[in-house]
């Protein structure tokens, strides 16, 4: 009765035993590495670089071999398409992927003119909040404040924080109906140029910003602190 009862525990024991190995291998590779968190902790390098890369001096020979081993690339991902000027005339590449860490929200656009990165577009992996970025980096010394929403998309109050001595804006948005900045609002997106004066940078950030350094200065406002914005 005994050796019985042993062989069916055995039958039954090995494949939840397979099951139990199964399921092991699974969440193995459900593991997540750290988030990308260097602005706050500028590990290992703080704005204007990030991950070892720096707008104006990494060379575009750099960037691919960060691409080809950075834990923070993944290649499936990957997409390269071609910069151009208005009239067609090919000036740089594009190279933007998803990240592999974290929750898995982040994405990366890396745009590289003339051999060298010229600067980096980074959505945040993690919440990012305007408050921690306060207590690393003060104050922004400018903000603007517009109605986005275009192309059919629900209008939204539009934040542009600005720290170009740091090198780098934080874009967030806000209801509409309750434009309230707080320190809990949720950073968007990141964009890392070259660290200059606010109208030196402001004149290197012509082709992403989309305005005429004269147009944002018209537009930039003091850092009003937290509560209810005044709209434009």
């Amino acid at each position: 009765m005994a050796s019985q009862l042993a062989r069916v525990a055995a039958s039954v024991s090995t494949p939840l035993l397979c099951a139990a190995l199964i399921i092991a291998v699974i969440c193995a590779g459900c593991a997540q590495p750290p988030v990308d968190m260097s602005l706050l902790t500028g590990d290992p390098c703080e704005p204007p670089c990030w991950q070892g890369l720096t707008p104006g001096v990494s060379t575009h020979e750099e960037v691919n071999e960060f691409i080809r081993t950075s834990r923070f690339v993944n290649p499936q991902t990957l997409h390269v398409t071609a910069l151009r000027t208005g009239d067609g005339q090919r000036v740089g590449v594009s190279i933007s992927w998803s990240t592999t860490v974290g929750r898995g929200g982040g994405y990366i656009d890396l745009a590289v003119k003339g051999g060298v990165l010229n600067n980096m577009i980074i959505y945040p992996n993690y919440d990012l909040t305007v408050g921690s970025l306060l207590e690393t980096y003060g104050p922004p010394e400018r903000v603007n404040v517009g109605i986005t929403g275009s192309f059919g998309h629900i209008p939204a109050v539009g934040v542009t924080l600005f720290y170009p001595t740091n090198g780098f804006t934080a874009y967030l948005e806000l209801p509409i109906d309750d434009a309230r900045l707080g320190p809990d609002s949720t950073v968007l997106r990141l964009w890392y140029s070259q660290a200059a004066p606010l109208e030196q940078f402001l004149e290197l950030g012509k082709g992403y910003l989309g305005r005429t350094p004269e147009r944002w200065l018209e537009s930039l406002r003091e850092w009003p602190g937290y509560g209810q914005l005044e709209l434009p």
